[in-house]
Formats: structure tokens, C-alpha cells, sequence
């Protein structure tokens, strides 16, 4: 009998497109799934499931140190904080972390989004984009109010690119991104535009499974190295665009040191 039958937590699963549109046509598709947990449930969600664990070291386990803020203090607290600090309004509701566990000790997360709700959770007040980039290991955050009348269909946030990921991509850029509310589906629509042309669209959709003992043992098996999915992915894709002679941009700091000398 499963424990834990009114959770918020869940899986994620489904599928992730990028699409290149310019200065050439690129296109791949992978499947992946990723954990949505609620940081109230956060301590205690895994404890009837082998293999994994938000405590200590497991299979499939969550690290507080991946994530945003000081490790000493509760990843709930720290998300709360920041909100604040980038808004001025502090979330009132619970927090829903979409994001990838550390798999068999080793972790690659593109992104992970912080749902915050009101206190009554009838709506998302703001969104907390959290973006690492490989291989420099480095972390940045993006902080969206949510307009008061969201519904589902969340706004689109327009904004400027302020943190290195790809170096197929400009600094001078703009994103465009668009999020669904976590319900029974979730869904991600990412738009990089560069001189008022669309280079690149990401999107991600994924349908919610229930957390449980046959749901949790079936990832690990579908996905067993997700991570170094994702991580392959990251390279050989990159290589790919290289081949292309797709524009290739060093990282800013090294940017600085080119010119230095």
C-alpha cells in the first residue's frame, strides 16, 4: 500500500525538442523525466523507496548542494529569500522544485524552476529559474513575477540573456519563455532571439506520473544514466553545430583574458 497517496510530489515525463533555426537548421529530440517535489515534502518523500533518497547518498538521491543559496540553509528558506530579495514580496505558499536528482553520483540539471505559490495555492506568484552550465559548473537565476490573473497558461517572459550556457549562442541574445502551471502536464517553451531573428526553440513537454514503488524502480531502469544522457547529449550536439561552422563564442571571463594579453 502506497504511503504517500496525497502528495504534491511527482515525476515528470516526456520529451525535449531543440531546434535550431538559424544561421543553420539543427534538430534533435530526447526523451527524459524529471522529479517535481514539494520542499514541505522534501525530507521525507523518498523514506519508503529503495534506491533513493533526499538525505543522504543513494542511487537517486537529492543534494542540497546543487542548489541554489547556502547549503546550510534549507533550499525552502534560501528560494524564499531570493524571491524577496529580486521582488520585494516574499512567497507565503509551498514551493515545487522541477529539477534532476543526482543519479549513481553524478548530476547534470540545465535548468530546475521553483513554482512559488500564494498561501492559499490557488495561483503561482513567482517562478525561479535556476540555470547551470557544463562544463564550467557555474549557477545563475532568473527570478518571474507572475501576473495576478495567470491561469494555467502562465505569462510569456521576455528578457536578456545574462549568463553563458551555450557557446553557440551570443551574449547579445534575448530569451522568450513560456511556462504551463504543474498540473497534469507540464510544459516549458524556450525562444532565443538574436538581432530580431529566432535562432533557437527549446521545447519540453511532459505528462505527471504518480511517485510509488513501481513508478520510481521504472525510471531508473527506462533512464538508468540520464545524466550522462544528458551530458553526451550536451557534447555531441555541440560537436554537430561545430561541423556546421555554427559562430562558436568563448565564455566571457576567457573573453576578458584574450583581450588582456
Amino acid at each position: 500500500m502506497e504511503r504517500f497517496y496525497k502528495m504534491e510530489s511527482c515525476l515528470y515525463e516526456g520529451h525535449v525538442v531543440h531546434t535550431r533555426q538559424y544561421p543553420v537548421f539543427h534538430s534533435f529530440k530526447y526523451s527524459l523525466f524529471m522529479l517535481c517535489v514539494d520542499l514541505n515534502e522534501l525530507q521525507q518523500i523518498f523514506n519508503p523507496y529503495w534506491f533513493w533518497s533526499s538525505k543522504s547518498w543513494n542511487l537517486a538521491c537529492f543534494r542540497r548542494k546543487d542548489h541554489l543559496g547556502d547549503p546550510k540553509i534549507s533550499l525552502d528558506t534560501s528560494a524564499r529569500d531570493l524571491v524577496e530579495q529580486k521582488t520585494g514580496s516574499r512567497p507565503l505558499g509551498p514551493i515545487s522544485l522541477i529539477t534532476h536528482f543526482c543519479y549513481f553520483g553524478y548530476r547534470i540539471n540545465p535548468v530546475s524552476f521553483y513554482f512559488c505559490f500564494d498561501k492559499n495555492k490557488k495561483k503561482i506568484d513567482s517562478i525561479i529559474a535556476e540555470i547551470n552550465n557544463t562544463p564550467w559548473g557555474e549557477q545563475h537565476c532568473y527570478v518571474f513575477e507572475c501576473a495576478p490573473n495567470s491561469k494555467n497558461k502562465l505569462d510569456k517572459f521576455a528578457f536578456d540573456k545574462a549568463f553563458h550556457i551555450s557557446p553557440f549562442i551570443s551574449m547579445d541574445s534575448k530569451y522568450i519563455w513560456s511556462l504551463t502551471e504543474p498540473s497534469n502536464t507540464f510544459s516549458v517553451e524556450m525562444e532565443t532571439w538574436e538581432n530580431h531573428k529566432k535562432i533557437l526553440q527549446v521545447n519540453f513537454n511532459t505528462v505527471r506520473t504518480k511517485i510509488s514503488h513501481a513508478s520510481l524502480r521504472r525510471v531508473l531502469i527506462q533512464y538508468p544514466l540520464i545524466t550522462f544522457k544528458v551530458l553526451w547529449g550536451i557534447y555531441f550536439q555541440a560537436f554537430r553545430l561545430w561541423l556546421k561552422k555554427v559562430p562558436f563564442y568563448l565564455h566571457p571571463k576567457h573573453q576578458k583574458a584574450t583581450f588582456k594579453t
